[in-house]
């Protein structure tokens, strides 16, 4: 009776969650396996599958992916935690003009990804500037940051709104930080980067992770920056299942819904290797 009753309190949370996350994966595993499919599909149950991964374009994409969001969020994360420590330490009203750090948080990653575009573009306010004083002749000189290969335009977009976001984790540790602990560090000899990665950096380490995990998931499977800002080939995967969700032929309908699958099960397998990581290091800190 008690289950019954903490369910049906939990039904408006419940339901909703069922019918649109539940359900959702279920027919996208359905349509990667060739059933409810909006067209007969012919194929083998794991014929999708077959085609993605002997396709090479996808394992180049895939890499590409890992490359972007690995790249990204390492940035982000690093930035945030030197900035944040640094807007620590300063005094309190600097701290509190600080906030400004936010601003990214609020603005949607499609407006970050236009930023990048107007700045960092050959047509963009960098360049412009670059010929208006003379360091190059014409807008083509200007280096071709964005789609050279590298995907350097996603990597900065990602960074931009990912780094306030680093630092808001980051932040939130810190300020229950007991300062005097760096006090004792610099008075028992330890040096100014001693202190911050043997006194500062294993508090804060925890919200790293954390951070870190996030933004490299989203940046692998999100789809809005990669839209303006991916190269088209190999291209992230993310662009790679819209395209063939929505312009190609129905009959490869299983085969996006593959794609989408194989995300899905890779960031749950990252998550949960992940988890297991940080509790062996936790449980062996805790015996030393």
């Amino acid at each position: 009776m008690k289950s019954a009753k903490l369910l049906l309190r939990l039904s408006p949370l419940l339901i909703p969650y069922l019918i649109l996350f539940c359900g959702g994966v279920f027919l996208t595993v359905g349509q990667s396996l060739g059933f409810l499919t909006p067209l007969p599909y012919t194929g083998g149950t794991f014929e999708a599958y077959t085609q993605l991964f002997s396709d090479p374009h996808f394992l180049a994409s895939f890499l590409f992916s890992l490359q972007v969001a690995l790249a990204s969020a390492l940035l982000s994360v690093t930035a945030g935690t030197l900035l944040a420590y640094w807007v620590w330490k300063l005094p309190q009203r600097l701290q509190t003009a600080a906030i400004v750090y936010k601003i990214p948080l609020i603005l949607p990653h499609i407006a970050v990804a236009f930023v990048v575009l107007i700045f960092w573009s050959r047509s963009g306010i960098v360049a412009s500037l670059a010929h208006s004083l003379g360091l190059i002749d014409a807008m083509q000189e200007f280096p071709n940051l964005l789609y050279s290969g590298w995907g350097l335009g996603m990597i900065l977009a990602y960074s931009l709104k990912g780094t306030p976001f680093a630092m808001l984790l980051i932040m939130a540790l810190l300020l229950r930080f007991d300062s005097r602990q760096i006090q004792a560090a610099y008075m028992l000899g330890a040096s100014r980067l001693q202190t911050f990665f043997r006194v500062v950096l294993p508090r804060i380490a925890p919200a790293m992770q954390t951070g870190f995990i996030i933004l490299f998931l989203y940046s692998f499977g999100a789809f809005d920056i990669p839209y303006l800002l991916s190269e088209s080939r190999p291209g992230m995967l993310s662009v790679n299942v819209y395209n063939l969700y929505f312009k190609r032929d129905l009959a490869r309908r299983p085969e996006a819904m593959a794609m989408l699958t194989f995300m899905f099960c890779f960031a749950v397998l990252l998550i949960v290797a992940y988890s297991k990581i940080v509790n062996r290091l936790e449980d062996a800190e805790r015996k030393i």
